[in-house]
């Protein structure tokens, strides 16, 4: 089968051995069936949902917040995956099972696509639409956003991705993101105006919006974590994989191998743990960043700040 690549890594692909490139060749096949955790998110939110209303407790209701917000963070990386149509290869299915494991997190499929792909093809450029450094020349402004960006970031980003995406978006493009954002309308003011009708603001806040909340925060770290403090230039320096446990890389469906992500946009994200293994002596080689912890790399990046570089990390160890 074709394997889409980055302008960026297809020069570096073409470096590879044959058995290496089969092997890459044959982790692009789509496995239906892991589609259906789609499912399992759904039922693990409507579980959590019960216990936080079934039982007043604030321990079970934080737990139940936290987990829910986990569950919209992930069913966002699913509509994540439909946008490089990963889920189904089969475009206006994509688009529409996305847009509705995307509207929890305030996210259009369509927005969320033009902007992504953007980000895809321009890397860590001045044409990237998410590249941190392009906000400002200004280093105060620069260091303000990035101390700011695990509170504010991500409610920025949720008005980011549509202003971009219709900036820069052709004008069919354009016409399905004013739609899509029309029917979450409809939705979001049909929910509302149910709960208030029928008494459920409480369970709203409890099983929505406060999650929502949490939902931002594990976005803005994953985000932060994704590229920022990396070596631009190279496709093995730019992106940074955090191999963290098996249960958040579950609830983060594989995004945090985000360099092997960027290497093969068009892998489906069960495949990338095994890619990430079969390229980890390239990685040592390259230099690449990877860390085995969300937790080391805030307290890298906090200490280093917008304008340093989080150190390497390979093998769990810093580089001599």
């Amino acid at each position: 089968m074709d394997i889409e690549l980055n302008p960026e890594s297809a020069d570096w692909t073409e470096r590879l051995d044959e058995q290496k490139r089969a092997t890459i060749r044959d982790l692009h096949r789509l496995r239906p069936a892991w589609n259906l955790v789609a499912f399992f998110f759904i039922a693990v939110w409507a579980g959590a949902g019960w216990a936080v209303m079934s039982f007043p407790q604030w321990p079970v209701r934080i737990a139940g917040i936290l987990v829910i917000g986990s569950v919209i963070h992930a069913m966002a990386i699913l509509m994540h995956e439909g946008v490089h149509g990963n889920l189904f290869r089969n475009e206006p299915l994509d688009r529409w099972v996305g847009f509705f494991l995307g509207a929890p997190a305030l996210f259009s499929c369509m927005a969320y696509r033009v902007n992504h792909l953007l980000h895809h093809a321009y890397n860590r450029t001045e044409k990237d639409p998410d590249e941190f450094t392009n906000l400002s020349k200004s280093r105060g402004v620069l260091s303000l956003a990035f101390y700011g960006w695990l509170i504010l970031g991500m409610p920025v980003y949720v008005i980011h991705v549509p202003v971009n995406a219709l900036l820069r978006g052709t004008r069919r493009q354009r016409t399905a993101v004013l739609l899509e954002y029309g029917l979450l309308a409809v939705i979001y003011g049909g929910t509302f105006a149910l709960a208030v009708r029928l008494g459920w603001m409480q369970g709203l806040l409890l099983c929505w919006i406060y999650p929502l909340i949490v939902a931002a925060v594990f976005g803005a770290v994953r985000g932060w974590a994704e590229h920022m403090l990396t070596r631009p230039g190279s496709p093995l320096t730019q992106s940074r994989t955090v191999t963290s446990n098996a249960l958040v890389s579950f609830f983060m469906c594989n995004l945090n191998y985000h360099l092997e992500h960027h290497l093969y946009p068009a892998m489906p994200w069960y495949h990338l743990p095994r890619l990430h293994r079969l390229l980890e002596e390239d990685f040592r080689r390259a230099g690449s960043s990877i860390y085995h912890s969300y937790l080391r790399f805030l307290w890298d990046a906090v200490r280093a700040g917008v304008h340093g570089r989080a150190p390497v990390t390979i093998g769990g160890e810093r580089p001599s």
